[in-house]
Parts: C-alpha cells; sequence; structure tokens
C-alpha cells in the first residue's frame, strides 16, 4: 500500500490528539484571519456554513442572536449569557447551540500574543434529524427539558472531531472544497450529534421532543418579531396549553415568549442604528414598536444607555 494511503487511513482511524490537531490548526486561522481581515464579528470562510472568530484584546459583553452552531475553540477565552444562564468556553472546549436564540457574549481571555481564536460550523437540524434516523439514534421526550439538555452546551470534543473540523478548515480555497467540504460537513453533523454535551441536538432530532415544538414557535417569533404576539397562537403552534407553553418557552429560553420577541426587537433595531443608516424613532418604528419614548425605555433598560447615546458612539 502507498505512504500516502497509509498516512490517511492513520488520520481517519487514529486521530491525533486533540492539543496536537490544535497546535497544528492555530497558525492557519490566525494566518486566515490576518489575510481576511477578521475583526471581533465572526468571519465567514469559503465553505458556506464556516466561520472564525480572532480577537486580539478581551471585549465587552455584546447583544447577539445565536443560530444553532458548533464552535471550538483554539485559543483564548469566551463567555456568553442567555437570560440566566452564563457559560465559559476555552482553549480545547466547544459551545453547542441548538436554538435561535438572542444572547450576548464576550471575549475574556485574549492578548495580541495570544488571540482569542475559534472555529465554528452552523448547524443543519434537517440533516441532523436524517442522520439521527440513519443511525439509529434513540432520545427520550421524558423530563425536564431545562434539566436534561440546556440550550447552550459545553464540553470537550473527542479526538474525531477535532479532526474532523481541522479537515474541513484545510479545504479553506482548495479546488476540491465544493466536492468534499459538504462531506466533512455531514461528518462533523453525526459527530457533534453524538458529541457528549450534545443533549439539545438529540431532543431537536425528534420532531415530537418538546423542545422541537418550541424551536417551531421560536422560529415564528423571529420571522414575525415586528408583529404583535398572541401567546394562544404560538401555544397553538406547539401544540401545547397554555400553561405548558410557557412552561416549556421558559424552560428553553430562560425568558417569556414577549421578552423573547423584545429582546430580538432591541438587538435588530441597535444593528439598524449601528449601520448608520436609521435614526431612533426609525429604528424603533421599523422593529415593530407603536411609541418611540418606550422603544427608548425598554433599550435604555436593557442595554444601560439611551439609544441616541448609544448611536453616538457607533
Amino acid at each position: 500500500m502507498p505512504i500516502f494511503s497509509n498516512v490517511l487511513l492513520q488520520v481517519y482511524i487514529r486521530p491525533m490528539k486533540s492539543e496536537n490537531v490544535i497546535e497544528k490548526l492555530r497558525p492557519g486561522v490566525i494566518a486566515y484571519a490576518d489575510a481576511n481581515g477578521a475583526g471581533e464579528q465572526p468571519l465567514m470562510t469559503s465553505i458556506p456554513g464556516l466561520s472564525i472568530v480572532r480577537s486580539r484584546k478581551a471585549t465587552d459583553i455584546e447583544p447577539m442572536v445565536y443560530q444553532p452552531l458548533f464552535c471550538f475553540v483554539l485559543q483564548g477565552a469566551k463567555e456568553s449569557v442567555v437570560g440566566d444562564m452564563r457559560v465559559r468556553f476555552a482553549e480545547g472546549q466547544s459551545l453547542i447551540v441548538g436554538l435561535d436564540l438572542p444572547a450576548e457574549s464576550r471575549v475574556v481571555l485574549a492578548s495580541e500574543d495570544k488571540p482569542y481564536l475559534a472555529i465554528a460550523v452552523a448547524l443543519d437540524v434537517a440533516m441532523m434529524r436524517e442522520l439521527a434516523v440513519q443511525s439509529g439514534l434513540r432520545t427520550t421526550t421524558n423530563g425536564s427539558v431545562q434539566a436534561n439538555c440546556e440550550t447552550l452546551q459545553v464540553g470537550v470534543p473527542d479526538a474525531a472531531l477535532v479532526d474532523a473540523m481541522a479537515r474541513l478548515f484545510a479545504l479553506v480555497d482548495q479546488p476540491e472544497a465544493p466536492i468534499l467540504a459538504p462531506l466533512v460537513i455531514r461528518e462533523i453533523h453525526y459527530r457533534v450529534l453524538s458529541a457528549g454535551h450534545a443533549g439539545v441536538l438529540r431532543m431537536l432530532a425528534r420532531a415530537d421532543s418538546h423542545i422541537s415544538r418550541i424551536a417551531s414557535v421560536i422560529a415564528t417569533i423571529k420571522d414575525r418579531f415586528d408583529e404583535p404576539l398572541k401567546i394562544e397562537d404560538l401555544a397553538h403552534t406547539a401544540g401545547m396549553s397554555m400553561s405548558a407553553f410557557h412552561e416549556h418557552f421558559k424552560a428553553v429560553t430562560r425568558t417569556t415568549p414577549l421578552q423573547f420577541q423584545k429582546r430580538l426587537r432591541l438587538i435588530e433595531a441597535r444593528r439598524l442604528m449601528f449601520a448608520g443608516s436609521h435614526s431612533v424613532t426609525r429604528a424603533a418604528f421599523e422593529v415593530g414598536y407603536e411609541s418611540a419614548s418606550q422603544f427608548s425605555r425598554e433599550y435604555s433598560r436593557h442595554f444601560g444607555v439611551a439609544p441616541s447615546d448609544d448611536r453616538a458612539f457607533a
């Protein structure tokens, strides 16, 4: 057998230790980030769904909206907050997010010499459900959602998953990426779904689970966040009674449907103002507020600064 075949077998059958992969991967990711002007916001690579974050300093906490993803930290540390849930993830750890969630995050460990560095893959729920069926993965819908699967989960990925992430990044800007990248992304979905800290994903893989029903409601709120909410309609979408809907929605999102919508509105209004395309009043009306003064009060309460002052520093 040719030498290169032996090498490939070693990669797929006996992946290198995770710390060795990180050491080899880190310089290439930093070089790519520098060459492409990466900042504190995620930088999309040439491979759809694959992004990197590189920050050379600790940052202030910033509002954001998470989407389902798997994020692997190569260096430094970051902190994310959803409601009353706060998680920290550092070098060698990964963050799994299963739902679209308004959140806040900040880099807590980074420097010029050792920047915060992470690579992330967007997760496709439909693909995970398909893989769960193909692999015979069994999940349970019993018990407390909050007890069994936090919506932000931190853990240490195994060597095979780390190796798959490295192989995916190695395909960035390569001519064979359109053919090979989808295969590696599918492998990553399978390995993430099987990870010890992927309880939320395994629940989502069941279309009839409580968390999947809440995910459908979240999608509705996100698509129509600028419209008035009718809780009865949301409960109907979830196929739950009003009391059960409130219980499960709060267990998953750590907030109420109205507060969830409000956070989406405020984050989107802030984005519009910081982009320089909207005044305070226009942003308020754009996201669904009927009163600019009410918007200003809620914005100040949530972000700790008036929207006019916040925009002045954008």
